[in-house]
């Protein structure tokens, strides 16, 4: 297996409807073998009949369900399913274009990077958000000393080598800045694919304001250790 892409989903059926089949119909044109790992993170609504039913239009499909919540432990779960040499995640909410994955896909592979993802050049989610994404961005390149832009953005893609290496831990929303830390600190070479983000067309987003104190909480723990 080439390319392994992790879906985290909670309570995202009708965005799947939508996303399955563009990423499906985006994947084929690389080439390469590939498998989309959807993870069922304690979904309520009908996020498990759908997977279901687009497993039997869509071979390239599997899901497993992970009943303990938590963004970054329904990556993980999908990382450790995934059999591809590179392996990545892509949100459910249909907010970033699977024909961009397939670009950061290229740029990984032609300038042999470790890490390579998304820096979103918009955002559809207030101006509040904006002002708390810039300022914690401009914080964590301070603290950590890393150039990337969006800390956060993704799609995210790495080797499988470097996802055994870094041996990623976050369970929560903290597994994107992880991820960053560590490639830094192993002196990896890293690169952002600019992007364009779309309106979230159904659902609500999980991230909420208590997900600022936990980001905020995390990045002061990791300096302290790294220090």
């Amino acid at each position: 297996m080439r390319f392994s892409i992790v879906v985290p989903a909670r309570n995202e059926s009708e965005n799947l409807q939508l996303l399955i089949p563009q990423l499906d119909k985006a994947l084929a044109t690389i080439g390469e073998s590939y498998e989309i790992i959807v993870v069922d993170n304690g979904s309520t609504d009908g996020t498990a009949e759908t997977l279901s039913r687009l497993s039997k239009e869509f071979p390239a499909l599997r899901s497993v369900y992970e009943s303990t919540k938590g963004f970054g432990n329904a990556i993980l779960r999908g990382l450790s399913e995934s059999q591809g040499d590179i392996l990545g995640y892509i949100h459910a909410d249909n907010q970033m274009k699977p024909d961009d994955l397939v670009r950061i896909y290229h740029r990984l592979t032609h300038d042999h990077l470790v890490v390579c993802k998304a820096s979103r050049l918009d955002r559809h989610d207030g101006i509040t958000r904006w002002i708390i994404s810039k300022s914690y961005n401009f914080l964590f390149r301070i603290m950590f000393g890393v150039r990337i832009r969006d800390i956060n953005g993704s799609p995210k893609l790495f080797t499988k080598d470097f996802f055994h290496q870094a041996d990623i831990q976050s369970r929560d929303w903290f597994i994107d800045p992880e991820i960053i830390i560590k490639a830094q600190r192993l002196g990896l070479p890293m690169a952002e694919v600019e992007i364009h983000t779309a309106i979230r067309p159904h659902g609500s987003s999980q991230v909420h304001t208590q997900t600022v104190f936990e980001f905020m909480k995390n990045m002061i723990i990791y300096w302290r250790k790294l220090r």
